[in-house]
């Protein structure tokens, strides 16, 4: 049963808090480990103009059907030591009925700059059943490092990583929503949520129509993985069956995620 309250958290997390929920929960239960990745070399990203207008994201859990939590993304642009910068913020819990078994409460926002999609902070904030978790992630320009801490009651660990081509997950999720996607071509992104790193993958499989609770909508069809990097053999952290569909316009908003558990089907609709 466990397994699969901790599926509706990850379905939450995935889409509100950027993955963090999920991959803090992951990281949380392994030691750290030092960093053994050779960055790739880097390239250079524009957020697209579709953003600067900002966006509410609200979304709704369910579990065989049945309401499960519900979430919201919300993404600002901002002046910052004469820069443009985008932030975002996130929150996620699970409603009354699943709290009874397993209680999820988080919090998560994210700071990347408008040109280059740089990560500047990322902090994510959340309770699993009554137990405190924080991690940390920001950008330090002078070692061209992501500066890493993670806070479990009072005790703080650190650790930094090479900053090329390595993004913490809020940055991560823009980078995706900024990037062409093509049938036939995955993408994936390295991200480091302040403890450990992971390389998410996005395989494009097709166009198509999805349907949501408000009606079908044109959608890509993604199938969706993780995989930790500090871990050998890598093995794909999320369910087999698990797919995201995204707008097929500039934005690639996330419309719906879906996936599977012993006891049935786990779905994060977009809900507005």
């Amino acid at each position: 049963m466990s397994e699969v309250l901790r599926s509706v958290a990850l379905s939450l997390s995935v889409v509100a808090l950027i993955l963090p929920g999920f991959l803090a929960r992951a990281a949380d239960k392994r030691p750290p480990r030092p960093a053994a990745v050779t960055p790739a070399p880097s390239q250079s990203h524009t957020a697209s103009a579709v953003f600067a207008r900002g966006e509410p994201l609200p979304s709704a859990a369910l579990l065989n059907e049945f309401p499960a939590g519900d979430a919201e993304i919300r993404l600002r642009k901002e002046q910052q030591d004469g820069r443009e910068v985008y932030r975002v913020t996130g929150q996620a819990r699970t409603n009354e009925l699943i709290d009874y078994l397993y209680r999820l409460r988080g919090t998560a926002e994210g700071m990347f700059t408008a040109n280059g999609l740089t990560p500047v902070l990322f902090h994510v904030a959340y309770t699993d059943n009554d137990r405190p978790r924080e991690l940390e992630v920001r950008y330090d320009a002078k070692t061209k490092t992501l500066q890493g801490s993670t806070k479990r009651k009072d005790r703080v660990t650190e650790r930094s990583v090479p900053a090329t081509d390595v993004y913490d997950p809020s940055t991560a999720l823009y980078l995706f929503r900024n990037t062409e996607l093509t049938p036939g071509k995955p993408f994936q992104v390295e991200v480091f949520t302040g403890k450990e790193r992971y390389r998410i993958t996005a395989q494009v499989i097709r166009k198509e129509n999805v349907q949501l609770t408000s009606g079908p909508r044109p959608a890509l069809r993604l199938h969706l993985m993780i995989f930790s990097l500090d871990d050998a053999p890598q093995k794909n952290l999320l369910p087999d069956e698990t797919t995201l569909w995204v707008a097929t316009d500039a934005t690639h908003t996330p419309l719906k995620l879906e996936s599977f558990v012993p006891i049935g089907q786990v779905v994060m609709e977009l809900s507005k």
